[in-house]
């Protein structure tokens, strides 16, 4: 009769002719215990489900880790990107106002503009000529314009002194003695004064026009 003493030893009674009874004990390999053969497979599989586990848990933190890094690294960049994009545009601000604010010397002048550049000097020429035209059609139409004033004012004097001429030349005409001219005159001042009276009258509300 073989049993078990608890662990993976196999004990045998052995009776002999005699009588005699004596135990053998063998230590039992994984195929001969099927009992022990599972329990230190589940045993196996637990520890290395175990195993896999632990050794997740580090791959997730490095990953995380790496995430947060990365994260942390990009914002840096962007940061500095930023502030040094601020400073550029500060600096060639300052630039341009401080270029704008100071006026060339003539010594810079003369730099930029060479007495041996021909191109240069053909403008020049050019924008002078153009200049000279401008100034001479300028000075020709106010020219123009003045004699034009000129004539109207001899054509004006003339045609007054014309209307004068003729105005003298009724009066000679005639005859301050006539009755019949004072008779004339008289109806004439004597319409214009009630003329006037009446005009006077229908306005007299109006202190303003009055004055």
């Amino acid at each position: 009769m073989d049993t078990f003493d608890g662990g993976n030893n196999l004990i045998s009674k052995n009776v002999v002719p005699d009588g005699s009874i004596f135990w053998v004990t063998r230590r039992q390999s994984v195929e001969d215990n099927p009992k022990s053969n599972d329990s230190g497979a589940a045993e196996s599989k637990g520890s290395t489900k175990e195993s896999g586990q632990k050794q997740l848990e580090p791959e997730k933190d490095i990953e995380k880790g790496k995430d947060e890094a990365a994260t942390r690294i990009q914002a840096a960049f962007r940061g500095h990107h930023t502030r040094k994009s601020m400073k550029e545009t500060e600096v060639s601000t300052k630039q341009t106002e401080a270029t704008a604010d100071q006026e060339p010397t003539k010594e810079q002048l003369q730099e930029e503009f060479r007495s041996d550049d021909k191109e240069l000097c053909d403008a020049a020429t050019k924008i002078q000529a153009s200049f000279r035209g401008h100034m001479s059609r300028k000075e020709q139409a106010a020219s123009t314009v003045v004699k034009s004033a000129e004539d109207l004012v001899v054509m004006a004097t003339g045609k007054i002194e014309e209307k004068v001429n003729d105005a003298v030349n009724e009066l000679e005409g005639i005859d301050l003695t006539d009755p019949d001219l004072h008779k004339a005159a008289t109806k004439i001042q004597a319409s214009f004064r009630g003329h006037k009276v009446r005009q006077d009258v229908v306005m007299p509300a109006n202190p303003e026009t009055k004055k």
